[in-house]
């Protein structure tokens, strides 16, 4: 290749201009790029100063936002809050009354000596409504709450009052509430207070960042934003939902919670009353019993009948309306023991009932079912009954078509969709309740999500000669060895194959194409279990160079032994092309990584998207732009080694130059392609979503965050956690995915995962 002839008659003054011109070009656009990363290091330098009392107050001002938006998107204060009453709980799954004062107070009861807030027994603990932030602030001893209720009583409301209430009226550097759905908590595997550490650093990423210096912990330790936040009792942890926990690991729950928040240390628990009962009174041989130490506790009552036929009146558009008097026979039914009466006690049936049967603006009543059904005792004999009848029904409700409202989705396109996302919690997430995006990687195989990033290396590989082979045929520069200088540049490494198919006449032929697909698909193999030894499965923000000894001494090491065996078995060229090229792959491999985000104010699933994706394609321009100086510079010391940019020939010495520079932005970019797709989720959850969606194309919209954002913020079928969705119910989550009258689907493809004896999922 070097000593082709490719015609002209440069001086070599000419050469040495064209190669000065090149060099200074990739070293200036290099230079710009450095400059541009130190920028946005120096705007990330406020946020890494900041000491942990402002840290609170911008996590505060989050956490506000996202519950206030969320509170609205929940339809919480529509048509007004709902009043839910609660009474003390019941003695038997609390602590006694003295001890929990003598706990809180650090000495012998003394009701004189008590705090003129606190009451002085559980009976005072009884209240509704808005009063829940002075029972947990004022009337509790040590702010320890335990919070119990049957499903859909409104606890999860009840603790977004609480957390809205307590930031209205925090004060600056204090501790900041901030609810932890117990739901993804494994306290088998994972302690308490180091699940909690992920989960804030998950929900709000800037908290992933290492802590300032001063509370950084022990000299030579990292510590997280988060996870000093924690220690330093800068938390006020809710904790919601432990009746979500498998049965077997509650009472394993509940003692981690003693132990990693011990009695003084402010937290609210909430629970289903049957489950928390089973995990304070075991059955005989099955645990010690257990208890949250330290803490009161309320029970959510049923709401009153006289204030749930108020609350669906007034949502039907008050007293004396037509719409208002189709509910006449539920509610002289409400006060009696009948299937409809048991039935709707609760904020969830009442929110389910008034979604299906109460017009919206500009809807007519003509189209709606009427709310007299549920008296039929033939069709709905029990309480259960009319709750399956009220799930079944709302979500065709929530996406029937209104004025105003585009429909982008029919109520059957989103059944068959939530059936699956359903389906795909209880079968590849174990029964979890978090609808994260990145997650959606566990519905493929892992076999086929391997197949898949091999498939795309190597196509892009394929591709990258396609452009050589194009420019080869079509030589839209007339002949004059511009052409071949192009595709040299586009396809260096499959120079060869490009070259033994033209001399063989075969240049172009679909044979040779697909023979030269399958000389790449081996590369892709490798290059894609390389980066996989430090696959990240979570959102990303941004690439990050990892300049830490050991990945530094790996690659020198690999380059030292390739560049030596090749120089004994080849010559001292090979030996340090190669050498240098293998060094840099291996320290690629090690050091390129992904970054957490900055401490923001909010952090979306769309926007945690946005930034994975941006970090997604900065790993394709670092790849294209590292492997483009090296290859420049490799090219520059191996043509001096071997005396090629000596030759009389300038043209041949600027080839030599070109190709190698050919080479390193082809390999680069094929190695940012690679970190892409193994070092940030957005490469794993495109590639699994067009597989899912060519594969269940009537399930999966083609559009699948739109239709998330649809489902949360319009129809109200999804709540978001962070930059998590969850089903708007525990229930309505299980009802989809084990429902036998759901529309049928395919089998969902899963990664099995193993059990042990008690059929629990190993890891």
């Amino acid at each position: 290749m070097k000593s082709a002839r490719w015609g002209g008659g440069a001086s070599a003054e000419h050469l040495l201009g064209v190669v000065g011109t090149a060099v200074g070009l990739v070293v200036g656009v290099a230079s710009l790029y450095i400059s541009w990363l130190g920028y946005r290091a120096d705007r990330r330098e406020h946020a890494d100063s900041l000491g942990l009392t402002p840290m609170t107050d911008e996590l505060a001002l989050a956490v506000r936002t996202q519950w206030q938006a969320e509170a609205r998107v929940r339809r919480l204060d529509e048509p007004y809050a709902l009043p839910v009453p609660w009474r003390p709980a019941r003695a038997d799954v609390v602590e006694p009354w003295d001890i929990l004062v003598r706990t809180s107070a650090g000495a012998p009861a003394d009701r004189a000596a008590l705090p003129p807030a606190w009451v002085g027994g559980p009976e005072g603990l009884a209240g509704s409504g808005e009063e829940i932030v002075e029972v947990f602030t004022a009337r509790v001893p040590g702010r320890r709450l335990l919070i119990l209720g049957e499903p859909g009583a409104g606890k999860t409301m009840l603790l977004v009052r609480l957390l809205l209430g307590l930031l209205q009226s925090r004060e600056a550097g204090s501790p900041v509430p901030v609810i932890f759905p117990l739901a993804s908590w494994d306290p088998d595997r994972q302690e308490l207070d180091a699940w909690l550490a992920e989960r804030l650093a998950t929900d709000y990423p800037g908290l992933a960042a290492p802590a300032p210096a001063p509370t950084a912990g022990r000299p030579g330790q990292v510590t997280s934003r988060a996870r000093s936040l924690l220690d330093q009792r800068l938390i006020i942890p809710l904790l919601d939902g432990l009746d979500e926990l498998p049965a077997y690991t509650r009472a394993v729950a509940l003692d981690a919670v003693n132990r990693s928040l011990p009695p003084g240390t402010p937290l609210v628990l909430t629970s289903r009353t049957a489950e928390y009962q089973a995990a304070v009174d075991p059955p005989a041989n099955a645990g010690v019993p257990v208890r949250l130490t330290g803490a009161a506790g309320i029970e959510l009552e049923a709401v009153a009948p006289e204030e749930a036929a108020a609350y669906l009146l007034r949502d039907a558009g008050g007293e004396g309306t037509l719409s208002a008097e189709r509910w006449r026979p539920v509610l002289d039914l409400l006060p009696t023991d009948t299937p409809v009466g048991q039935a709707l006690q609760t904020p969830l049936t009442l929110f389910l009932v008034r979604t299906i049967y109460n017009p919206r603006p500009g809807e007519r009543l003509t189209a709606l079912p009427d709310p007299a059904e549920l008296c039929d005792t033939a069709r709905y004999p029990t309480a259960a009954a009319v709750g399956a009848r009220l799930f079944d029904g709302f979500i065709p409700a929530a996406y029937r078509p209104l004025p105003g409202h585009q429909m982008r989705w029919t109520s059957r396109q989103a059944q068959r969709t939530l059936t699956f996302l359903a389906r795909h919690l209880e079968r590849d997430l174990h029964g979890g309740t978090d609808l994260a995006w990145w997650q959606l990687r566990l519905a493929v195989p892992e076999n086929t999500r391997r197949l898949l990033s091999v498939a795309v290396l190597g196509t892009a590989m394929f591709l990258l000669t396609l452009m050589g082979v194009g420019v080869l045929i079509l030589d839209p520069f007339d002949g004059d060895g511009l052409g071949a200088l192009v595709a040299v540049f586009c396809s260096a490494p499959g120079i060869m194959l490009l070259l033994g198919g033209w001399n063989g006449g075969l240049l172009g032929s679909p044979l040779w194409m697909s023979a030269i697909l399958a000389a790449y698909l081996p590369v892709g193999w490798l290059l894609s279990h390389l980066f996989r030894l430090r696959e990240r499965n979570t959102p990303a923000v941004r690439g990050h160079w990892s300049w830490n000894r050991s990945s530094l001494l790996l690659g020198l090491g690999t380059t030292i032994l390739v560049g030596t065996v090749l120089d004994l078995l080849l010559d001292r060229v090979a030996g340090v092309g190669w050498g240098v090229v293998a060094g840099c792959v291996c320290w690629l491999v090690t050091a390129w990584n992904a970054a957490p985000a900055d401490l923001s104010s909010i952090t979306s699933p769309q926007e945690l998207l946005r930034q994975d994706r941006r970090a997604c394609w900065g790993f394709l321009r670092t790849g294209a732009l590292f492997g483009l100086l090296a290859g420049l510079l490799l090219g520059i010391l191996l043509g001096y080694l071997d005396g090629a940019l000596s030759d009389t020939d300038p043209v041949n010495a600027l080839i030599y130059i070109v190709f190698d520079c050919g080479i390193g932005f082809w390999s680069g970019l094929v190695l940012g392609l690679a970190a892409a797709l193994h070092r940030t989720a957005w490469g794993d959850f495109a590639l699994c979503r067009l597989y899912l969606a060519a594969r269940y194309r009537a399930v999966l919209p083609r559009h699948f965050m739109a239709f998330l954002t649809d489902a949360h913020q319009m129809r109200g079928v999804l709540r978001q956690v962070g930059p998590i969705y969850q089903f708007r119910h525990i229930d309505l989550q299980r009802r989809l995915a084990r429902h036998t009258q759901a529309p049928p689907l395919p089998a969902l493809p899963q990664a099995t995962r193993p059990e042990d004896a008690e059929g629990r999922p190993l890891t």
